[in-house]
């Protein structure tokens, strides 16, 4: 029979790093895709990103689990075309930087994600978490486009105001919950464009 006593730590050691393995946090000023400015790697869809520091994306897409910025951090993506796919939640407490050319997009597929833009705006933003839902957890201002694809948006649970300056686009099966925040339509010649039979109600507008 084994030893218990001599096989529990070595398995509490596996499993604890494991656990440890999933998240890589920035300990420098430098670019997102260089190694060197993460302590564990640099983020892909099973790695958490934490911002601690001055983190720069280049013209290219970039990966990540869960996003969080840190206080006092800065995520700049104001590189033409820089684009991020997050497959988890997004944290803002720090500073997001973008270019209208931006795109961010939010495409879980597995599991609910939550968003909290933390006052910053959004380039053009893309929802596709099919059969789940994204909740939007404070006010958001998307400077660009809202593709809707697939899932539920949330913004029920916290009511908070959606800014948007470009056009919108809801796929057919694509579910808008609202909140008793409004939704602003504060650009130039903007289309809306619900493909459902039934379009959503998307609660009160103001057109700015």
């Amino acid at each position: 029979m084994p030893n218990l006593h001599k096989l529990f730590p070595v398995v509490f050691f596996v499993f604890f790093s494991v656990l440890t393995a999933q998240t890589t946090t920035s300990i420098t000023n430098g670019n997102w895709a260089v190694a060197a400015t993460w302590d564990n790697g640099v983020p892909s869809v099973s790695l958490h990103a934490v911002i601690a520091n001055t983190v720069t994306i280049q013209t290219e897409t970039v990966y990540v689990k869960n996003l969080t910025i840190n206080a006092g951090a800065t995520l700049n993506a104001s590189a033409f075309f820089a684009k991020i796919r997050v497959k988890g939640d997004w944290t803002n407490n720090g500073t997001f930087n973008t270019s209208t050319t931006g795109e961010v997009s939010f495409y879980s597929g597995a599991a609910n994600q939550i968003v909290d833009p933390g006052g910053d705006t959004f380039p053009d933003l893309i929802l596709n978490n099919s059969g789940f839902t994204i909740l939007i957890s404070d006010h958001i201002d998307i400077n660009g486009d809202l593709t809707f694809t697939a899932g539920t948006l949330d913004l029920d649970t916290s009511d908070k105001n959606v800014n948007i300056d470009g056009d919108v686009e809801i796929t057919s099966g694509a579910v808008w919950t609202k909140g008793d925040g409004t939704v602003t339509f504060d650009g130039d010649d903007q289309d809306f464009t619900d493909y459902n039979g039934s379009p959503n109600n998307i609660g009160d507008i103001v057109v700015d």
